[in-house]
């Protein structure tokens, strides 16, 4: 579980930046203006052609791995983005995979339209995360019965990856009382580092992960007024 306790000591210590940022803008708020600071924000990406490598090699091998996956974001207040990546499989010939993942991402945004109901905001997103493959085989039909019946195997692939992304939001805001809410729908390209697979950590393959994809999204975003 090393790389877990990793991940928490790093969440803190950008937790803690993020506070004292998030206080030293508020302190520095123009009395004449409006600023708003966001929340919480959820969404998700849905990629349309995600890990055709090991699609492909797992495809040779009698299982079927989903053509398409989806990514789910929470972010709280000016912390990163927490995700959660997901692409699954169906099950084959007794046989069946699936991939997971979870990590932090951070977006860098240049809005283009200001002062305005309406959001056209280019990004750039980077991030890093943890995901894992997971392969079962000797599943004889779809019920619980069938891993207490028979012999089920099941082998966990990881995998360690920086990844990144550029796309574009689109989208319109509207104000309750002191706060402002936003759908915003944002689409782009995503890619990541391409590193390999490793079985107990440390027996790594010669195969890659590349979730290279297009994808379409949406946002949802909750805001409060920091000061007047």
């Amino acid at each position: 579980m090393k790389w877990f306790k990793v991940l928490i000591f790093l969440f803190g210590i950008v937790y803690l930046n993020a506070q004292v940022d998030s206080s030293m803008q508020t302190m520095s708020c123009c009395p004449s203006g409006k600023y708003y600071k966001n929340v919480v924000s959820v969404g998700g990406k849905y990629l349309f052609t995600s890990l055709n490598n090991t699609r492909a090699a797992l495809s040779e091998n009698g299982f079927l791995l989903d053509e398409n996956a989806f990514e789910y974001q929470l972010r709280l207040f000016q912390l990163p983005k927490i995700f959660y990546f997901q692409q699954l499989g169906s099950l084959q010939s007794n046989n069946y995979a699936s991939v997971t993942g979870f990590g932090l991402k951070e977006d860098f945004r240049l809005p283009l339209i200001k002062k305005s109901h309406i959001e056209l905001t280019p990004y750039i997103e980077v991030g890093g995360g943890y995901y894992r493959m997971n392969i079962i085989k000797g599943v004889t039909h779809n019920s619980i019965s069938t891993v207490l019946d028979s012999e089920i195997e099941n082998y966990f692939i990881d995998n360690y990856s920086l990844t990144g992304d550029i796309g574009l939001d689109l989208g319109f805001n509207f104000n309750i009382g002191s706060s402002k809410i936003a759908i915003v729908a944002n689409g782009g390209y995503i890619l990541n580092y391409p590193s390999k697979w490793r079985l107990a950590g440390s027996l790594a393959f010669a195969d890659k992960m590349d979730i290279s994809s297009p994808y379409f999204g949406v946002t949802l975003r909750y805001e409060n007024i920091c000061c007047k």
